[in-house]
């Protein structure tokens, strides 16, 4: 099948372009910059476009021999408060996948979406995560099949969660302040969410239906953070801070470049992201973490 993958440069996205080569299906990426992701050439029956997919008229003139969509984009942080940049993101998102796949009429999607998406929930991340799950799966079944996958925080090599720690602590001395040390994850092993992911693609079970995705441990973020401590062989304390404190340290760290962390991170994390999950699956962090973080 012709598969058109929009944010297939990232982490998930090369996981899963990387498992997609392996299969019959064709790949093609549509990237801002096609200069600098044209390392995704090397795998077979992948094609880059250059163009940016939140102009609706693109993302059209780009889809046009699409039999599936697969939408990746999302963002964990925005220029601001606002919550301007998540809507862009993630709802206002929503909006032009649906026109670009009815108007080409494309009859499969899939959207990777996030676990405690909802309308009404602690920050606009999750909420405008929940506007767009809401508004693909109501007017987006009227004529096309929709999945949604809704995963607890994603690991592996190259990952944006386990690796911000690790960075961090190369600056550390001997304490680390830690927010929000006592919410709790059950991280999903990006290896087997594309994997589930590529098989939802013709399994009529899986339309018109959303996934509650966790890994098969759950962990509070104190005990992540001491597991990449074990891992890089560092003597550093974990010092767990106040409610208070967190959102004081939240809001500090969103000065420093690449803003590891936020206020808006800091919301989310005021619900648990654990669940049963709607999918089985078996690797945790203990087995796959050593893997990817070196002793400094």
């Amino acid at each position: 099948m012709n598969i058109t993958l929009l944010g297939g440069t990232g982490f998930l996205g090369s996981t899963l372009v990387s498992q997609l080569s392996k299969t019959d299906h064709s790949v093609t990426i549509i990237t801002r910059n096609r200069e600098k992701n044209k390392k995704m050439l090397v795998y077979p029956k992948v094609k880059l476009i250059e163009a940016d997919v939140h102009q609706p008229e693109d993302l059209i003139n780009n889809t046009k021999k699409s039999e599936v969509l697969i939408n990746l984009i999302g963002i964990l942080n925005e220029k601001g408060h606002s919550g301007k940049g998540f809507k862009k993101a993630h709802s206002d998102f929503a909006r032009t996948i649906l026109t670009a796949c009815k108007t080409n009429e494309i009859k499969r999607i899939l959207h990777v979406s996030a676990l405690n998406a909802d309308q009404k929930g602690p920050s606009h991340y999750l909420r405008t995560k929940g506007e767009a799950d809401s508004y693909l799966m109501t007017y987006g079944k009227r004529f096309s099949n929709i999945t949604i996958f809704r995963p607890s925080v994603i690991f592996g090599k190259n990952d944006s969660f386990i690796l911000r720690f690790s960075e961090l602590l190369n600056f550390t001395p001997f304490l680390f302040p830690l927010a929000c040390h006592d919410a709790k994850f059950a991280p999903v092993y990006v290896e087997e969410l594309a994997e589930f992911i590529i098989r939802a693609i013709n399994d009529t079970k899986t339309f018109n239906k959303q996934y509650n995705l966790c890994g098969p441990k759950i962990y509070t973020l104190k005990e992540i953070v001491e597991l990449v401590i074990k891992h890089k062989d560092r003597n550093i304390k974990v010092i767990p801070l106040s409610k208070k404190m967190s959102k004081m340290q939240a809001f500090i760290m969103e000065f420093i470049p690449g803003k590891p962390f936020s206020v808006d991170n800091y919301n989310s994390c005021q619900i648990d992201s654990f669940c049963k999950s709607d999918f089985n699956f078996y690797s945790d962090l203990e087995t796959i973490v050593p893997s990817y973080i070196n002793p400094k």
